[in-house]
Formats: structure tokens, sequence, C-alpha cells
């Protein structure tokens, strides 16, 4: 099947791909009465109704070159830039997108852990030929080169690989090594580290129901949901992203995202607290993304650690590595680390955190944080019968030209050799691939609208690398 027949397919019930949402004329005049918000690659709305900011239309201009994110605004642009924000507006991955993602705790709360070990370089062993990288896309075409889709139309603002603890390739097109940037979803792979991490230390227990520890949650729907099947996505409740969901703006998904930021208080805890199960679907049953699972989770592992959601992540992973600038994540209306999509960190210190699932990670830290054992815990965690036939299954196969094996511990989808990848929106991703000793990043601030081939150039620099 061709990529346009499959896209049609994935489109067949609304007529409109859900990564489409904020983009085609359907959702931008969805976005008359409703407003964006998104992480895992996805275009949720919320409704103006529900949220004391007046909707405001977004701004999709794109003609500034990327490259002149590097440079800093001129002072009455980035305050007209602060004076029309909002969540829509930064979602639509225009011109004014790209700077709230380089300058988010501008906007809105943040939390901040410094570092702490030692700092370690990254050497460079840069391979020329990765410049002139192809891969095979899903329709059996021959992508364009690897430089000429990040100097292309995809306005990528970051992309690092590395091989053996080594940097072999590297672009800033539309920033600077030193500026920061938000992951969006693949900072869902924090939460599901710490979560596996939490096991090992006898913290949590991944067959109790995640209520035992999100204890707002209990009483509700949630009881019947296992840590495990949390991580996995596949609570089996009514909250996957959809296009139909994200265009009903009385929609479950659309009240949580109204409630995470534009809420008072613990509003968007009450709305987790009010979701209703799938009919004929069980916990366990069906891979069904979903940002408030990856929330839901953020509240366990602050309960199970007793710790903030900032310091636990700078306990265990961050100040276990040799970073050099600060780690930060944005924050919901009521002070709750939104670990599902607002890390922040600069591109080099990203490689570093994907690193420690390599056998590299003694090139950015004195301690072993991902151990063999808690490595596969991670590769393994997710049933491969949930994955299959899942709408994220399907994207897969357009970013790579193929399909994994799973999807597993909040990972987009690992594959049968072990490699895995975190989508985000606005094309950010995550790629660690450990039997090639292989990593890689990217920043990006492009509308979903557009196809993401970047993961397709990282598996296939993986494994022209590693010699196959």
């Amino acid at each position: 099947m061709t990529d346009n027949s499959k896209q049609k397919t994935r489109k067949a019930k609304s007529g409109l791909d859900r990564r489409e949402v904020l983009f085609s004329g359907a959702g931008v005049a969805a976005l008359g009465a409703m407003g964006g918000f998104a992480f895992g690659g996805l275009s949720p709305t919320r409704a103006a109704a529900q949220t004391s900011e007046p909707f405001i239309q977004p701004i999709t201009e794109r003609t500034t070159p990327i490259s002149k994110a590097k440079e800093p605004l001129p002072y009455d642009v980035a305050k007209e830039v602060r004076a029309r924000f909002s969540v829509p507006n930064w979602q639509s991955a225009g011109d004014d997108g790209v700077y709230v993602n380089m300058h988010f705790p501008s906007f809105k709360p943040t939390d901040i852990a410094m570092p702490s070990h030692p700092p370690r370089e990254l050497e460079r062993d840069i391979q020329p030929q990765l410049k002139d990288l192809t891969f095979t896309r899903e329709d059996g075409s021959q992508s364009d080169t690897l430089d000429g889709y990040v100097y292309g139309e995809n306005r990528t603002q970051a992309l690092l690989m590395a091989h053996k603890g080594k940097i072999v390739y590297e672009a800033y097109p539309g920033m600077n090594p030193w500026d920061y940037h938000i992951w969006m979803s693949a900072s869902k792979t924090c939460v599901g580290t710490l979560c596996i991490i939490l096991e090992r230390e006898g913290l949590l227990d991944l067959e109790a129901p995640i209520s035992d520890y999100a204890t707002e949650l209990a009483g509700t729907a949630w009881d019947m949901v296992s840590v495990r099947n949390a991580l996995n996505m596949a609570s089996g409740l009514d909250v996957e992203e959809t296009t139909e969901a994200f265009l009903d703006p009385n929609s479950w998904i659309e009240k949580f995202f109204a409630s995470l930021f534009g809420g008072d208080g613990n509003a968007w805890i009450e709305i987790l607290q009010s979701v209703k199960p799938l009919d004929g679907e069980k916990p366990g049953d069906h891979f069904r993304y979903s940002t408030s699972i990856t929330q839901a989770l953020v509240l366990a592992l602050q309960s199970a650690s007793n710790l903030k959601y900032v310091d636990l992540f700078n306990d265990r992973i961050w100040s276990k590595i040799g970073v050099k600038n600060q780690y930060m994540v944005g924050l919901a209306s009521d002070g709750t680390a939104v670990g599902g999509g607002l890390n922040m960190t600069t591109p080099e210190d990203m490689l570093r955190y994907a690193m420690i699932f390599t056998p590299s990670w003694n090139v950015v830290s004195t301690e072993r944080i991902i151990s063999d054992d808690l490595l596969r815990r991670i590769q393994t965690l997710g049933d491969p019968a949930a994955y299959k036939g899942s709408t994220e299954e399907g994207y897969h196969a357009q970013w790579f030209g193929e399909s994994g094996e799973r999807n597993s511990a909040q990972w987009d989808v690992v594959f049968a050799d072990g490699a895995m990848f975190k989508h985000g929106n606005m094309h950010q991703g995550i790629y660690s691939d450990p039997a090639r000793d292989f990593c890689g990043m990217i920043f990006s601030t492009t509308p979903n609208d557009q196809p993401d081939y970047t993961p397709g150039y990282l598996r296939a620099a993986a494994k022209m690398l590693a010699g196959g």
C-alpha cells in the first residue's frame, strides 16, 4: 500500500488525519471556536468556553528563514509575540511557535534542575558520507538526501547523531548549540524510564492499579488500570487522542487539555477522575495514545518517591549525567510538572540523555543509570499484539519506511532489534539503538501536516554505521 493510500485509510472516518487538525481547512475552521494543544505530534484543541484565555487566531506565517531563530528578536517584535501568545498560535508551528519553543519559560511557569555531574565533552568523529544518506520510504520511493531534508522545508532546528559515543553528524539550521528547546512528547521517555527505575528499587509495583499510587484517582475508572498498562498506553479508557475527539469541544480529551493549563488549580486532575472505560475493551488490549496517561503516571511517580517530578528526575537521572546546562520542565495550572511534553534542554544535553541507553553510557556518566536488565525491561514491557493495528503503527511506517515490533514504556516504537524511538509534536524526536551503539535527537518547529522523515534517516544512519 502506498503512502497516499494509507493516509486515505487513516482519514476514512473523519476525512482528516489527526496530525492535520490544526493545519487543514477543517482544522482552522474548528479553531474559530477552539484553541489547540498537543505534545505527541498530534493536534488536540481546547474549547474557548473552558478557559479564561480568549481565542486568538493562530498565526501560521512561516516566511522567516529558520536560520533567523539563531539571532535575538528585536525587543518590539518579542513583545508582539508575547502579546499574541496562545496555545493554538504556538502549536500552529509558525514563526511565533519557533520563538515559543525556544523561550517557553517566558510564557508559562517552569521548574529547573541545575547540572551537578562534572560536565562531559562529546568528541566529534564527523562522517561526511552521512550528508548524502537516503532511505527507502513506505511506498518504495527513495528519500531526499539527509542534508537536503534537514536544510529544506522541514524547518529542522537541530539534529545530532552519535555512534560509539562520538558525534558523527550535527546540524543547527535553526538554533545555536547553546539554545534550549522543548522536547514535546519525547519527554515521555523520562516518565517511562523513572517508572522502571522505581520498580527496580521496590517503590513501584507495575502490576498494581495506578490509583494505588496516584491516590487522587482512587475510586475511579483508573482503579482497573495497572501501572504496566498505563506505561504501555493500553489503558482501556476513553482517553485516546483522535481526530474526532480533537474536533469536539465537549470530548473528554478536549476538557483534559483545557484544564491542564487553563483550568483552576487541580481541575485537570478532576477531569482525570471523570474518565470512562471503553466498551468491549480491557486494559492491555490495545495501544491508544494519550498524554493524559503520562500525566497520571507523573502523579504516581511523585507519590511513590515522595518527591516532586523535577527532583525525582534530577536525583535518578539528570544529576548522574555530565550535562552542561539545566533541565527545565513546564508546569500545569496546579504546579505539577507536565512530564508528558514540556521537557526543555539544549540539543547536546538531550543527546547525552539518549546515550545512557547505549553501551557508550560511560562517555556521559561515571555511573551506569540504565543497566542491561533495566534496558531489557524498557524494550520488552509492551505487548506486540496491542501495538499491531494501532493508529501509531501506521505513523511509524511513514516515518521509517517500516513498522516496529511494539510500543513500550512510553516509547512510541521498539523494533525487533531493540532500537527505540519517541516522537514529539512539531517533529521532535529521540532515537536510541543500543545494539548499534547509536543515538540521535531532533528539534524542529515543523507543522504536523508535513510528513516527518527524520526518524527514517536516524535508523538508516545507525544501520549504515554499524554495518547493517
